[in-house]
């Protein structure tokens, strides 16, 4: 069986980066796939891209590790501040103890053009480029429903935030991932642990806001963090789903 990685990133000189998805498909699916990426790129909110690319690569089938999805929990909040106080909550619950200071580098995070990559006790920041950030990749949901997989080819917040969730925190020096979505239209976000899964947090900022962003806390020594790299921006994984 051949399969392909395909990634799509789009882009306006003026506004910075505006789209981006991958997929990891089917041979025979490529060319439909190509095309409703590039429909996505045009059609953002975030405004009309004058830059587009599409990376395909081929992709080996024991190179793939496959996952199953996060149990899913949802918290339905008021407004940003009540839904900060539940990521609060979750963080405490890990055993988590510069929790403040943790939001605070949240913050930081909507400014970069990845993941902030956190040593979750020492508060360091240790990703090698601080403008660029960690990059999870390579990676796309497994499931016999074919309507929640075509569905998937236009933007769903919720599936693709749990593919990728589910990748990061399968590595065992990821302690927590936080994220929100940079979408002025999409205010739910999450947080996600091996330990209590993935919570949707319905409300995490301001409709219309642009701001958005997401830290990786990191446990470990520089060897496991380098190994953990590797593995976020290389390992290619496909999420076992199931409509939930």
């Amino acid at each position: 069986m051949n399969r392909y990685s395909i990634k799509m990133r789009a882009s306006n000189e003026d506004e910075g980066h505006i789209s981006g998805a991958e997929k990891i498909i089917l041979e025979e699916e490529l060319e439909q796939y190509c095309s409703c990426l590039l429909r996505r790129a045009l059609r953002h909110s975030k405004g009309k891209p004058d830059f587009i690319n599409l990376k395909i690569e081929a992709v080996r089938e024991e190179e793939i590790l496959h996952l199953p999805a996060l149990a899913v929990t949802t918290v339905n909040t008021a407004n940003p501040e009540e839904g900060r106080g539940i990521v609060r909550d979750y963080l405490h619950r890990l055993g988590v103890i510069r929790v403040e200071e943790i939001m605070g580098f949240w913050r930081q995070s909507y400014a970069m053009r990845g993941a902030m990559l956190l040593d979750v006790d020492t508060l360091q920041r240790l990703e090698p480029d601080r403008e660029r950030g960690i990059r999870a990749t390579y990676m796309d949901m497994e499931t016999e429903d074919s309507t929640i997989r075509w569905a998937c080819a236009g933007k769903n917040h919720f599936h693709e935030a749990l593919v990728l969730a589910t990748k990061v925190v399968s590595h065992p020096n990821i302690v927590a991932e936080l994220c929100i979505s940079d979408d002025p239209d999409y205010v739910t976000g999450y947080i996600a642990s091996k330990e209590f899964g993935y919570v949707r947090i319905t409300t995490l900022k301001e409709m219309g806001s642009p701001q958005g962003g997401r830290v990786f806390l990191f446990r470990g020594n520089e060897q496991e963090r380098g190994a953990c790299i590797r593995y976020l921006q290389q390992e290619r994984v496909l999420v076992h789903f199931r409509e939930q």
